[in-house]
């Protein structure tokens, strides 16, 4: 890869810490990096300065979040020099002699068109407009709380980032720039500072969003299962019942001796986090109540199981220890040991692993530093489970918040394998995308959307998040109230 001499220029009035991460991030992959202070001339909404301020007091957000203010010091500004590429994030719309990359929001390059949508409650897309190209390349980055702005922008920013970086790699490697080539919009109009302000106030009175309450549904399949039609069958569904205590998410099937288990997360209201159960499904539906199995200090779900070289296995989701672990059925479905920590470090969800030329390949979800986890895809392969799990060189190898993240098992129908992925552009959990593989290497990786599946009148919730399917039975979840 090839050392760029690289300018950045940033408003100081308006510079956000992932910009200053960014200038971090290249400089550690050997980039020489000039910080040059542009004044854009303009000046942040009071109103949504102060939601932004209040926001980050109530909930928490770090100054260090991607969407915090940035507090330049003066003293860390480089001269104008001479470069290989310039980082323009300052907004304006300039001619520019060196070969340029800008942010763009909503199809702009004013971050106030992306707040204005994110106050409507909408999700913008974001990209990155080169000199050298007429059209930005777009991505649909993931919001997981739409209607609390620190967060939301801070989602946007940490995934501007991400973006960023990657388009620096392409360039630097003489590839052409990551993303779908999207169009740009016309610029805000002179009264979004005034829309913003309304849009702000509206929502500092209320600084808090009900939750939604999960729920998993199974039913019978008969030849009609969503991997074959590719559709919502229009069977109803039965809903696996619950206290109002807990709810029960991320369902996963498992035939075993003749016998169909179903794994899922149990999460408990009163403790604030989930643990593994499993319940036999029989000819009527669920026998007895689900059971606690797996139980950890912190948060479990995704329970991944399969079976392989004569044994089952089970991958849950343990985003906050930050590993990916590999347990080994005792006394299945009930008992499960250590077997070993596949990948150890990044804040990693939905692992889920299938083979594909004699590998194994793991696809997951990857968040952290303000980033969502809802709108990537990162693969590692292995010769074996047993082996080095090895990141992709293109990792993160998709960045699309309806059909990054995965929603089940992966399958095959021919000599293609499938996956069905959440779709998160409609909020956390709002629908599914069924997704053929098309390239799946050490090079590159690129997929099919085949089908959206959304709710239906037969599905009793709102949003479809997990699918999955083994032997006569079919199960997915939702949620019941509450804002996804």
């Amino acid at each position: 890869m090839k050392a760029l001499r690289i300018r950045m220029l940033v408003d100081p009035a308006r510079a956000r810490i992932w910009q200053r991460r960014l200038a971090e991030a290249l400089r550690g992959r050997g980039h020489d990096v000039a910080l040059v202070l542009a004044n854009a001339g303009q000046p942040q909404a009071f109103a949504a300065k102060l939601l932004l301020t209040l926001e980050r007091l109530v909930y928490g957000q770090s100054e260090q979040s991607p969407g915090a203010l940035w507090k330049i010091d003066a003293g860390s500004a480089s001269s104008n020099d001479a470069a290989d590429l310039v980082l323009d994030l300052t907004g304006l719309d300039k001619p520019a002699s060196d070969r340029t990359l800008r942010p763009v929001y909503a199809g702009t390059l004013s971050e106030d068109a992306a707040i204005a949508d994110l106050l409507a409650g909408n999700i913008p897309t974001i990209g990155v407009l080169d000199s050298n190209e007429r059209m930005p390349r777009i991505f649909r980055a993931a919001v997981e709380r739409p209607r609390v702005l620190c967060k939301a922008l801070d989602n946007l920013c940490g995934r501007l980032e991400t973006v960023f970086v990657k388009a620096v790699a392409e360039i630097a490697e003489g590839r052409p720039l990551p993303g779908e080539v999207g169009t740009m919009a016309a610029p805000p109009a002179l009264g979004l500072v005034t829309a913003i302000t309304e849009r702000a106030r509206a929502a500092l009175t209320s600084l808090a969003s009900k939750p939604p309450h999960w729920f998993v549904g199974w039913r019978m399949t008969n030849n009609d299962r969503v991997a074959d039609t590719l559709r919502m069958p229009d069977r109803g569904w039965a809903r696996l019942p619950d206290d109002g205590a807990r709810f029960f998410a991320d369902p996963f099937l498992f035939m075993h001796a003749g016998r169909t288990w179903l794994f899922l997360e149990e999460y408990q209201y009163a403790v604030g986090k989930a643990l593994l159960s499993v319940v036999e499904l029989g000819a009527q539906g669920p026998i007895g109540a689900p059971r606690p199995i797996i139980e950890r200090a912190y948060h479990l779900s995704y329970p991944f199981v399969f079976e392989r070289d004569g044994q089952i296995w089970m991958v849950p989701e343990m985003s906050a220890a930050r590993r990916v672990e590999l347990l080994r059925a005792t006394n299945f479905p009930f008992e499960w040991e250590p077997a070993k920590t596949l990948i150890e470090g990044p804040e990693i969800s939905d692992a889920t692993i299938v083979e594909h030329q004699e590998k194994l390949w793991l696809f997951a979800s990857t968040g952290g530093d303000g980033a969502s986890s809802w709108d990537t895809l990162s693969l590692w392969s292995a010769l074996s489970l047993m082996s080095d799990w090895h990141p992709h060189e293109g990792n993160p190898v998709l960045i699309d918040a309806a059909s990054a993240r995965p929603a089940g098992a992966m399958y095959r129908r021919g000599a293609d394998i499938w996956r069905p992925a959440q779709d998160c552009a409609g909020g956390y959990g709002s629908a599914l995308t069924i997704a053929r593989v098309a390239k799946l290497d050490d090079e590159a990786f690129e997929q099919e959307a085949v089908a959206s599946l959304h709710p239906s009148g037969v599905w009793p919730g709102i949003g479809l998040h997990t699918l999955n399917a083994a032997g006569d039975f079919e199960v997915v979840d939702g949620a019941t109230a509450g804002r996804l």
